[in-house]
């Protein structure tokens, strides 16, 4: 009897026996589990010979490099004569088998796992294998007899362990029903599955459940879709989708073929629905990211795949990165193009950088190009995508304002260097094979670090050097901000006279005429011709319909334009005008006191004879003095205010600092000066308490010079009495008449009661102007801003106001503050102090 030929029939009855006391375990399954065993380990490999494959190695060498082929050669030879390779059988077979191994990548090749149904097939090889008589694995099943047929008739002559296996588990209708299911992946339907088990059926809806997913797949890869948008970013999605599919199909096709080779027999629904465990996870999550994606373009795209990045699942993680890579190449296509050339190629407006039209170019950086916040993907920062149109901006700006090539500079191209190997790294390794994606490589913080920090120094180097940018700044600063001082006080004193004339009466090429003398007689005549030229008198008036003199419509005016209108554009222009106002109108005040002081100096020389006024005269140089303080403090206060603002700004411009920053600091400058101006948004309060006291203080001029006039005309009546009096006496006639006495005596009364008026509205001034200086000194301790503040304690150092007015000895005074403050950090100290020593 050859036991080579009763070997299935043997083991099959060997299982009835070992399990006739075993009630779990049935006599089929037992076979089916040994027959899986007995040729999962019983494989008949063949000893490959060392010669041949040596010949092969040397062989597929030669195809590359003869070189390489005696190198191996010599090499083996060396090798083999140390003694060293104990198997180099094996050690050749594996490298042989390792340079036949296809050379894969991080490709798509791996994304599905390859069904491998030969659990069975194997079983069929290892019946029609033929070996050695000593193992029973590798006993050869192919041909059986008659009387082996007749002998086990539960036993078919052909491939009889796969009826065995078949018959045992009562899966008739199982080959048909795995075709069905390997079809159902593909998304095409089964024709009928009433009929099946219900196990049968929760296998066959899991592998169905890969069709559903796959159909809505494929809806979103539809060009005629009313889900995809369209846009580039869209496209790149799509085409990392198709790949996905391909691959799918890739895989269902082999599982396929599996199927139809082992007729069924090999692949099971329970191994078909092991296989669809891993592409069911991942057109599972495919399926998730494309439903979250839809209606959504650029940006916002990359947002939503980039979420799914920072998952926990590592397959869903992966997944999300392949796909993001794919679909932002478009946006690191964009991204390089702006950052280099400055322009803007996005036909489907998927770029975070948006471009307006009918921009003039005096605003071209500050409304041509703006952020869309909404399309800023979430992998990169806000502050990256300032740095980002920034450069750009900069680059456009050198290019249509400053009418600078890129060739024209010798700059160094390391962030184009940066940015091309990301280019090129994502070209070379395809969307999704790089182990670091260009989005999160440290390669594009520094392309875009180092393209932001060479186009902002070429840009100022530019605005510096060729545009004399530091001229025009202090330009700005000495003559609207009013900080050169001979200029301002000699323009002042040549326009006194022309501006004290009603507004219509004034004509600006006058007033030019005056500008250029003023220029040649102070230290401004040595300024550059760049700043001169752009120095020139305007005349605003109001439109309230009130008549105004020329001290309220002048002003002067320093026009920029070309490049030098981005820093200084038509807003940037109205603040200096409204600082210049009101800067002029301090100055003015302040100028008309000294006036006073002057004429009251001239004119205190000749009242010895007059003793009446000498006390009212001494009042109103004591009021006179108190607003002279005031305006002093508060143009100190104007210029220590905004120093160190301007100080920076100088600073950042000579060490060439982005434009971005200068604009920002230029800004600041001009809020500080505004603040303590008073006309800052915030001081809007503080404004008119501060243009009550300026119009009190003018009124004082005003006062003193009605005060003055009578003076003197009492002075030059009572001179030619003086002098008619001695003319008389020289021809030796009566001195005084009765009519002359009553008519000098009437004329002191009329005086007399002149200077009492002029008391009594002085005093009603005095009350009317402390009342207003109190109320602001008051708003001034009140604000929330600390040099304010400090203002309200300078005006009151003395306390004088403070004495004067309950009100100011409110806890909320700036003395009180300050008081306040030093309390607590003392009464916080010792409790600190007492909790060390417990």
């Amino acid at each position: 009897m050859d036991n080579s030929n009763n070997i299935p029939a043997l083991l099959n009855k060997l299982c009835e026996e070992l399990t006739l006391k075993q009630d779990a375990i049935k006599p089929a399954e037992a076979y089916e589990l040994a027959l899986s065993y007995m040729t999962s380990i019983n494989e008949q490999h063949s000893i490959p010979d060392e010669k041949i494959l040596c010949q092969k190695i040397h062989s597929r060498l030669s195809t590359v490099s003869g070189r390489d082929a005696d190198k191996f050669n010599e090499l083996f030879a060396k090798l083999k004569n140390t003694f060293v390779l104990k198997q180099p059988v094996s050690v050749l077979s594996l490298l042989l088998a390792l340079s036949e191994a296809p050379q894969t990548t991080n490709s798509t090749q791996q994304l599905f796992p390859v069904p491998n149904l030969s659990v069975i097939n194997s079983a069929a090889a290892f019946t029609g294998a033929s070996s050695s008589k000593s193992t029973v694995g590798s006993a050869s099943w192919g041909v059986n007899t008659p009387k082996q047929q007749n002998s086990n008739p539960s036993i078919s002559t052909n491939n009889s362990n796969l009826v065995i296996a078949t018959q045992s588990c009562n899966h008739a209708n199982e080959p048909a029903c795995v075709r069905d299911a390997v079809l159902a992946a593909t998304g095409v339907k089964a024709r009928s599955s009433c009929n099946w088990s219900r196990p049968v059926q929760v296998l066959y809806s899991r592998i169905a459940h890969l069709g559903f997913l796959h159909d809505k797949l494929k809806d979103f890869i539809d060009p005629a879709s009313v889900f995809t948008p369209q846009g580039l970013m869209v496209e790149g999605l799509v085409a990392a989708i198709r790949e996905e599919l391909t691959e799918y199909y890739r895989s269902v096709a082999l599982l396929q073929s599996q199927v139809c080779e082992s007729d069924g027999g090999g692949g099971t629904l329970r191994r078909v629905s092991v296989w669809a465990q891993d592409p069911l996870h991942r057109l599972h999550w495919l399926a998730t990211i494309v439903h979250s994606v839809q209606h959504k373009r650029g940006g916002e795209l990359a947002t939503c795949v980039h979420r799914y990045v920072h998952h926990g699942d590592e397959r869903v993680s992966a997944l999300a990165r392949r796909l993001l890579t794919s679909l932002t190449y478009p946006l690191l296509l964009m991204l390089t193009r702006w950052l280099l050339h400055g322009e803007i190629d996005d036909p489907y407006h998927e770029f975070f950088i948006e471009s307006r039209n009918g921009v003039p170019i005096d605003r071209m950086w500050h409304d041509k190009y703006r952020v869309r916040e909404w399309m800023v993907p979430s992998f990169m920062c806000r502050e990256q995508a300032a740095q980002i149109l920034a450069t750009g901006k900069s680059v456009v700006f050198m290019r249509e304002a400053c009418a600078d090539l890129p060739d024209q500079c010798d700059t160094s191209p390391d962030h184009a260097i940066h940015l091309q190997s990301l280019l090129a790294a994502h070209t070379r390794t395809g969307s999704s094979n790089s182990e670091v994606a260009w989005w999160e490589a440290e390669g594009l913080r520094e392309g875009v670090e180092t393209a932001h920090l060479m186009a902002s120094q070429r840009l100022l180097a530019a605005l510096t050097t060729h545009h004399h940018l530091l001229d025009h700044l202090a330009a700005h600063r000495r003559y609207l901000l009013l900080s050169q001082g001979d200029f301002v006080h000699h323009l002042m004193t040549l326009l006194q006279d022309e501006l004290s004339k009603p507004a219509t009466s004034l004509y600006v090429h006058n007033l030019t005429c005056t500008l250029e003398a003023a220029v040649r007689a102070t230290n401004a005549q040595y300024e550059p011709q760049h700043v001169l030229s752009r120095l020139h008198v305007n005349l605003y008036p109001n439109c309230d319909g009130r008549e105004d003199s020329g001290w309220d419509v002048f002003a002067l005016q320093y026009r920029v334009d070309g490049p030098l209108g981005t820093l200084f554009p038509a807003t940037c222009a109205a603040r200096y005008r409204a600082l210049f106002t009101q800067l002029w109108r301090v100055k003015r005040i302040e100028y008309a006191l000294h006036d006073a002081w002057r004429d009251h100096t001239i004119l205190q020389k000749r009242l010895k004879a007059m003793p009446e006024v000498w006390s009212l005269m001494r009042r109103v140089s004591c009021l006179r003095a108190e607003a002279l303080r005031l305006c002093g403090a508060l143009q100190d206060a104007s210029c220590e205010g905004a120093e160190p603002a301007w100080v920076e700004l100088l600073s950042a411009a000579s060490e060439g600092h982005h434009l971005d920053r200068l604009l920002q600091l230029h800004h600041n400058a001009l809020d500080r000066h505004s603040i303590h101006a008073m006309i800052h948004h915030s001081t809007q309060e503080l404004q008119s308490y501060l243009g009550n006291v300026l119009n009190e203080t003018l009124a004082l001029r005003s006062f003193e010079t009605t005060l003055h006039t009578g003076i003197n005309t009492e002075l030059e009546r009572r001179e030619r009495y003086e002098a008619l009096k001695a003319e008389r006496a020289a021809r030796n006639e009566f001195a005084i008449t009765c009519p002359d006495e009553a008519q000098d005596k009437e004329r002191r009364k009329i005086f007399i009661q002149f200077l009492a008026s002029r008391k009594a509205d002085l005093n009603v001034w005095a009350r009317s102007y402390r009342g207003h200086v109190t109320t602001l000194i008051l708003k001034l301790a009140l604000h929330q801003e600390v040099s304010l503040q400090t203002l309200a304690f300078r005006l009151d150092y003395s306390d004088f106001y403070k004495r004067g007015d309950a009100k100011l000895h409110e806890p909320l005074t700036y003395q009180h503050k300050r008081l306040s403050e030093m309390g607590l950090h003392l009464a916080k100290t010792r409790l600190l102090d007492h909790t060390k020593r417990k």
